[in-house]
């Protein structure tokens, strides 16, 4: 949050300094996250989260259509048993994990227009995100669950995504992520396909940009 505060600020501060195409800008962005994990015997993004955090762009090319966007967001993720009521007793499973992360993007504008007299702008995304677990909970039809490992502390992931930003500040946009390394390895069970354990998570946000 330093970074991202002192960036911004800095930015601030030189802004009416600076061609419109090399500004730094701020903003936030809130949202819901649809998750599952891999190696849990379960298909599906059932489990529902809250996402939010703010970031910091600037522009790395003249024509302002490449920037480098810094962010710093909380992510719900984890996985969730859907099954008849009938059967829930059986199958229920519940799996909540919350990450503090730091993606570091590349967005690329691929195409701007007017339309209404506003201007609208798409933009594709993709770069390499660091989190932190800061807790985790499993869940069955009996309770908690104990004594199995623990998730990692740490979380290297990748993202994709793809925003429509609405008269330069506000956008929707979607994302999707995935662990690149494992978030956990079980060691009670040995005859799944996928072994080790990975977040998957889509990503639906709205964002401001100052």
């Amino acid at each position: 949050m330093a970074v991202l505060i002192g960036l911004f600020m800095t930015g601030f501060a030189q802004e009416k300094e600076k061609p419109d195409n090399s500004r730094f800008y701020g903003g936030v962005r809130v949202g819901f996250t649809a998750s599952q994990i891999s190696g849990d015997d379960l298909s599906g993004f059932h489990k529902v989260g809250a996402a939010a955090g703010a970031f910091v762009n600037h522009t790395i090319v003249p024509s302002g259509r490449l920037k480098l966007q810094l962010e710093l967001d909380f992510m719900m993720k984890g996985s969730h048993s859907y099954s008849p009521k009938n059967d829930f007793a059986d199958n229920f499973y519940s799996l909540t994990l919350g990450y503090v992360e730091m993606p570091l993007l590349v967005v690329w504008t691929a195409g701007k227009w007017t339309l209404w007299g506003k201007p609208f702008q798409f933009e594709l995304e993709i770069g390499p995100v660091f989190g932190v677990n800061v807790f985790s909970r499993e869940r069955e039809a009996n309770g908690l669950i104990v004594g199995r490992p623990p998730f990692r502390w740490y979380e290297f992931s990748g993202i994709a995504g793809i925003s429509l930003m609405i008269a330069d500040h506000h956008s929707v946009n979607f994302r999707f992520e995935n662990s690149i390394v494992p978030v956990r390895i079980p060691t009670w069970v040995y005859d799944r396909v996928v072994y080790k354990q990975f977040n998957s998570v889509m990503t639906f946000s709205y964002c401001y940009q100052f």
